[in-house]
């Protein structure tokens, strides 16, 4: 694509450029091409404009994560200075467009309608069936020049969808930009269901109608779905409900009452009793209340338990609790069991960031690279467990021992990875061990696009290369922002 100068010179790309090197997509470790130019925002701005301005082919690589349930979501890595232009286009347009859904709380969302006094009153809950993989780009554009009357804004956000997008239908994942644009073109959903004289509240695609009676909820999914399908979307099969307001709220009355039940069942185990003299051959019985801490330190071990332990039908409501329980674990003074942490994983794949924040935050270093090992060996790795796994694997101590050999063994593989992501963030965190050579990370690069060049050339910063010297200045002069990310890592290293 190419930017019009005139757009270009509007665009607020360096505060763009600046939220690319210090944010990482939803739910993805922060990239080693994004976070070393953190503090080289100036350089990916006049780079992004530089690059578009001349016309320029956007490079992009798709990565697989999993999700809620089952089946994989693509996201779409895109390089640094294509992400910056994404997010100038998309800031341009924020102020006109529709207030985000996400700025209130999932609460609101949740118990919207549940105040309604009539027992015929129902609840009707859906949301879209992979709604980024099928937004129409032609609706999407007419929708945005309504709210903003900003043609060429529109068009150039259109011609750069279309590089990534070449059938004109679909949107970048894990980006808050394209949470934006979702909410815009969602709206016209909403907004036509509310013209229809529904009661509608949304939160992302998630969507509640009130509706006075049972015959009006079952109305009311049909016309969703009729004007789903005007707009390119389905509403997704087993997530439609209808409800009575009584089985709402005692489907949240359950959720609330988890953390209670075994809080109380952690207190009723630890509550000891003690026998206090109070005469020559009497005594009473003393109740003595257990440890407040030591209760909530039992009661999320039982979840994380039971997490792992129980049926899959438990699963939904255990693992909201267990993400949670985890985090209160961090600092327990017993560490939980390998085996119940690989469980997790083996159960529920989307919750690994919540395995490596607790490795991250315990003190056993040893046992954590051990962990991270056996991490590794897990079956169906995917490429973004292979990156969540790099990215904790550069945060934890350096120290020798079994594990870390076995995950810089793993690491190693990993350079031969078909994502080049994924082996640019395996590179580096091997340059942080001194585990790969400058010729090894040369040899990736040619192989590299824009996406991960700039991470790469970190790499070969931080192996405490010296500039001067042929093969390293080849990689560190590969452009301005290969220039900048080096001389990032050098200094990081010293």
């Amino acid at each position: 694509m190419r930017l019009p100068a005139s757009l270009s010179k509007s665009l607020e790309i360096n505060a763009a450029a600046k939220k690319v090197g210090t944010t990482p997509l939803a739910r993805m470790p922060h990239l080693i091409s994004d976070r070393s130019l953190e503090h080289s925002s100036t350089d990916l701005a006049n780079h992004t404009r530089a690059r578009f301005e001349s016309s320029y082919n956007p490079a992009s690589e798709t990565i697989f994560m999993p999700k809620k349930g089952y089946g994989p979501r693509p996201v779409i890595v895109m390089a640094p200075d294509s992400r910056t232009l994404y997010q100038a286009l998309v800031d341009r347009m924020a102020p006109k467009l529709p207030v985000p859904s996400r700025s209130s709380p999932w609460n609101d969302h949740v118990t919207f309608g549940l105040g309604a006094e009539s027992e015929m009153t129902r609840i009707v809950d859906f949301d879209i069936a992979a709604c980024y993989e099928y937004i129409d780009h032609r609706l999407l554009g007419e929708e945005l020049l309504i709210q903003t009357l900003d043609i060429e804004t529109v068009e150039s956000l259109l011609e750069l969808l279309l590089d990534f997008f070449p059938r004109g239908v679909g949107l970048p994942q894990a980006s808050a930009s394209s949470d934006l644009l979702a909410d815009a073109y969602l709206e016209r959903l909403e907004r036509s269901l509310i013209r229809s004289d529904y009661t509608v509240h949304r939160f992302a695609d998630d969507f509640r109608i009130v509706a006075p009676d049972w015959s009006r909820a079952h109305e009311s999914i049909e016309k969703a779905v009729s004007l789903a399908r005007t707009s390119g979307l389905v509403l997704a099969d087993g997530k439609t409900h209808i409800r009575s307001v009584e089985q709402v709220q005692a489907a949240i009355d359950e959720r609330e009452s988890v953390l209670a039940r075994y809080r109380a069942e952690a207190d009723d185990d630890l509550r000891t009793f003690d026998f206090e003299q109070v005469d020559y051959d009497d005594f009473e019985r003393i109740e003595v209340p257990a440890d407040p801490a030591e209760v909530n330190f039992v009661a999320h071990l039982k979840i994380v338990e039971d997490w792992v332990t129980k049926d899959r039908e438990l699963h939904t409501i255990h693992a909201r609790f267990g993400s949670i329980a985890l985090k209160v674990l961090q600092n327990a003074p017993a560490r939980v069991s390998d085996d119940w942490l690989l469980k997790i994983v083996e159960r529920d794949p989307i919750r690994l960031p919540d395995i490596i924040n607790y490795l991250v935050a315990r003190p056993e270093v040893g046992e954590n690279w051990s962990t991270l090992s056996r991490l590794t060996s897990m079956p169906r790795e995917s490429p973004w467990a292979r990156l969540w796994i790099a990215a904790v694997a550069d945060q934890l101590p350096n120290e020798k021992c079994e594990g870390q050999t076995e995950v810089k063994r793993w690491a190693t593989e990993l350079l031969n990875d078909q994502h080049e992501t994924v082996r640019a963030e395996a590179a580096w965190f091997l340059g942080g061990t001194q585990g790969v050579t400058v010729k090894r990370i040369a040899e990736l690069f040619v192989d590299a696009s824009d996406v991960t060049q700039v991470g790469l050339a970190a790499v070969a910063g931080r192996l405490d290369s010296d500039p001067t010297d042929s093969l390293p200045n080849a990689l560190r002069k590969g452009s301005n922002l290969t220039r900048a990310s080096f001389d990032w890592a050098a200094q990081l290293e010293n």
